[in-house]
């Protein structure tokens, strides 16, 4: 497949502008604990909405990306241009797919500096609460950068695949180091530890596969974990 100007081969991009990040309290509750029907205390809905607000002056959304090519897929074998990529359940994700977007996004170290000196100050639930806005945060970066992927493949006349991080299903974290390994390291601003971690903290990484005939069903399929709170598809028993 040739891909479009939007979506060639090689070099690390970088989006730092015009990244939507809009934070719902609602999702802020789930995070610290609430049920959906429960209703917090009104002191603790005006903490949400303050650290809320304080959240929006702190996060510097990024996110950094590169286009490559597909070249194998086995039983448990993903190949992205000389990368490799090992999960017995992703990889039947991606055998239809000509192409792979994969990524790093961040809301930067701002956020979690604040919430360590909250912390050292004793101001544990203003920490807490800061901390769960934080990872709303990332997560909603990562979904636009996932609509955007999802446009720009539109326009070549492509399906995308779900999006998975190490960690996901089967993807051992310690492929952080492979993924990694496809970007520019002078160009990211997010590094990894000894344990495979991101920093900073709020990040996401991951792959997405693309193509004409790419499977657009969710790897959960595949999964009997029946208590898992990520679960996007039931269990098909084949």
């Amino acid at each position: 497949m040739k891909p479009k100007d939007g979506m060639k081969f090689g070099l690390t991009k970088i989006i730092q502008d015009g990244i939507k990040t809009e934070i719902d309290e609602v999702d802020i509750r789930r995070y610290l604990g609430y049920e959906s029907e429960q209703c917090p205390r009104s002191e603790v809905l005006s903490l949400v909405d303050s650290q809320i607000r304080k959240a929006y002056e702190l996060i510097k959304p990024a996110a950094y990306y590169a286009f490559k090519p597909i070249t194998s897929v086995g039983n448990s074998r993903i190949s992205v241009d000389g990368l490799l990529f090992t999960s017995r359940k992703l990889a039947p994700m991606f055998s239809g797919c000509s192409q792979a977007a994969i990524f790093v996004v961040t809301i930067g170290e701002a956020l979690e500096k604040e919430v360590a000196q909250l912390t050292k100050e004793g101001l544990i639930l203003k920490a807490v609460v800061l901390d769960a806005v934080g990872s709303v945060a990332v997560e909603r970066v990562a979904d636009w950068f996932d609509s955007m992927i999802r446009s720009l493949a539109a326009a070549n006349g492509d399906k995308v695949s779900w999006r998975y991080s190490p960690g996901y299903c089967d993807w051992d974290i310690t492929q952080q180091e492979e993924l990694f390994r496809g970007l520019d390291a002078k160009l990211i601003e997010v590094n990894l530890t000894d344990m495979c971690l991101m920093v900073p903290r709020k990040s996401i990484s991951g792959i997405m596969g693309m193509g004409k005939s790419c499977n657009t069903f969710s790897a959960c399929r595949f999964c009997k974990r029946k208590s898992c709170p990520t679960r996007r598809e039931e269990f098909v028993n084949d």
